[in-house]
């Protein structure tokens, strides 16, 4: 991907936020007694009247400022390779970036799916289409490898999208009731894992600009 930003602090801000989307929520969730990681959505720490609402909504702001930023960056760097590809980074990261990140944290959950409460529906649809139009950041981002001859980056990001199809699957398997009790109804393992799928490619580009930035 033809560079826009090649400055150090840009892409190690995006790794320090990537990782913080994991680390984060392991340690609000020692403070809020009632989340359960792992078959909760990271989303409830957030929720109204939370012990850690406020810091994780702020987080969540940040989250989606930033990408939005970085779907910004990802628009003008590929632009000259593909502007339709452009465009599909940029609809997937912004996307991601203002329904999951931005919209969510203006209308936190509830504790239970409930939605009868207009914040706790607001939030819920955000977050739905804001995490299915992140699916297909692999998917856009190996197809831009393609174009630029980048077939190892191409082949992960292809991979990357296999484990994101895959989770995703077992997240939406997992809130079914005759999945109830098994090892499938782990909704919040499934969340993150397939959040760490779709960062494949925002992470690998960010290790190889800081590789190659002076």
């Amino acid at each position: 991907m033809a560079a826009c930003i090649d400055t150090r602090w840009f892409w190690t801000l995006l790794i320090l936020t990537l990782c913080g989307e994991f680390l984060l929520p392991c340690l609000l969730a020692r403070k809020d007694p009632a989340y359960r990681p792992g078959t909760m959505a990271v989303s409830v720490l957030g929720r109204r009247g939370g012990p850690v609402a406020r810091v994780y909504r702020l987080w969540l702001a940040w989250l989606g400022i930033w990408l939005l930023t970085t779907a910004a960056v990802y628009a003008v760097g590929a632009a000259p390779a593909s502007r339709w590809l452009a465009a599909g980074l940029a609809v997937s990261l912004g996307g991601f970036a203002l329904g999951a990140g931005i919209l969510a944290a203006l209308f936190p959950t509830g504790l239970t799916k409930d939605l009868s409460d207009r914040s706790a529906l607001i939030h819920g649809i955000a977050s739905a289409l804001g995490f299915f139009a992140l699916l297909f950041l692999p998917l856009w981002r190996a197809l831009l490898a393609l174009e630029t001859d980048s077939p190892v980056m191409a082949w992960a990001c292809f991979a990357a999208l296999g484990l994101a199809l895959v989770f995703f699957t077992l997240f939406v398997l997992s809130d079914k009731d005759r999945f109830q009790g098994t090892a499938v109804a782990r909704e919040g393992l499934w969340e993150q894992l397939c959040l760490a799928a779709m960062y494949v490619p925002l992470l690998l580009d960010a290790i190889v600009h800081l590789i190659s930035a002076p």
